[in-house]
């Protein structure tokens, strides 16, 4: 088949993770897979770095913006009718949009996938309706939790939702990869006790909720550390937050870093402290491949991976106290860090791996068009 994937996010992160990982295992299975995203967009970058096709004349722009929206529409209705995709699939709520308008010129109309990534609530307007029931042809979701959100708002029949688990790069996220040189960059002891998250400064992400934890913590352990990597708009609220707790020389905020998998190396504890829309966390499956013990918020499918007692600890979203505890019980039981963590990367190698999610999606694909033919 001859794919199309479409993201409508300029950085790094979850979405346009699952998308690379995707593409490039359904090219290992055979396929011609094309991606696409704004200009100078990471997604796009990446992609040609690793020899996809890749197509970047867009805009993408949030919100409503006709002028924009036209430009993209038409700049895809061309790009379409010279490559002739058998498949188009999106990932955003722009890049859906101006990819359906474009689909839509073509008779019969174009089969567009899209993915929900998050659980974040879709307005039950008109034109939604109108989007999900006459130009999408199926929806896969990364968790069953954002099926349950989407049949419950009408928005698609259940025999047209699929949920696929993501899957991070077994490849690239080695646990023998040597901790010492980033250790040694950020000022990290060899005997500090290393908490990591990696997300984006978002306010749903729930940094400052960890950031209240660590200021419960610090106190009684002189040599743990907490190392935040990601960049966003909520930087300044939570560099405001570790000011107000004196934590400034306990908590490194790394900013947007291509070596995750070193940091992953240099880190002990994983955390992931979602408030809402956390549909499964794929930066989770990173850290459980490193053989990282987890602990993270009860928010949408994050509990499809971590497991409560098995894989890591689950704690109510936005409880910073609760946060605190479960992170206290791994900070002083290595051998139990060591249980949590080779568990989750046996259940990540065993249920999340870029075959089964090409695999997966490539059966997709397949029942559309063999609907199409029938």
């Amino acid at each position: 088949m001859k794919i199309f994937h479409i993201n409508m996010h300029n950085a790094w992160g979850g979405q346009p993770n699952r998308v690379l990982t995707k593409s490039v295992e359904l090219r290992r299975i055979g396929h011609e897979v094309w991606v696409a995203g704004p200009r100078d967009c990471e997604l796009v970058r990446r992609a040609r770095a690793v020899g996809l096709p890749a197509f970047a004349d867009l805009e993408l722009r949030r919100g409503f913006h006709p002028l924009s929206m036209r430009r993209d529409i038409c700049a895809l209705r061309d790009l379409f009718r010279r490559e002739k995709f058998d498949i188009l699939h999106s990932h955003g709520s722009q890049d859906t949009w101006v990819t359906a308008f474009a689909a839509r010129a073509f008779t019969p109309r174009l089969p567009l996938v899209r993915t929900r990534h998050n659980i974040f609530p879709i307005k039950g307007s008109l034109a939604n309706r109108w989007l999900y029931r006459k130009c999408v042809d199926h929806v896969i979701t990364v968790s069953p939790q954002v099926n349950v959100y989407l049949e419950s708002q009408g928005l698609m029949k259940p025999d047209d939702i699929t949920p696929i688990y993501s899957a991070p790069d077994p490849e690239r996220f080695d646990p023998a990869i040597d901790p010492a040189g980033v250790r040694e960059e950020l000022g990290i002891s060899p005997d500090d006790v290393v908490v990591v998250k990696v997300a984006r400064l978002a306010p749903e992400k729930g940094h400052v909720h960890l950031v209240d934890a660590a200021a419960m913590l610090c106190p009684d352990f002189p040599t743990l550390k907490f190392l935040f990597a990601g960049t966003g708009r909520s930087r300044s609220d939570i560099e405001a937050r570790i000011a107000s707790h004196g934590l400034g020389d306990r908590i490194i905020l790394a900013g947007f870093r291509g070596d995750v998998p070193r940091l992953l190396a240099a880190s002990d504890i994983f955390v992931l402290s979602p408030t809402a829309g956390e549909s499964l966390g794929t930066s989770i499956l990173e850290g459980f491949l490193m053989n990282l013990p987890a602990v993270a918020t009860d928010v949408g499918g994050v509990c499809e991976s971590v497991r409560d007692g098995q894989t890591g600890f689950l704690v109510a979203p936005g409880d910073a106290q609760a946060l605190a505890e479960a992170l206290r019980n791994l900070i002083i039981d290595s051998g139990l860090r060591r249980r949590f963590g080779e568990a989750g990367r046996a259940m990540v190698l065993k249920e999340f791996t870029p075959r089964q999610l090409a695999e997966k999606t490539e059966a997709v694909y397949r029942k559309i068009l063999a609907a199409r033919a029938g």
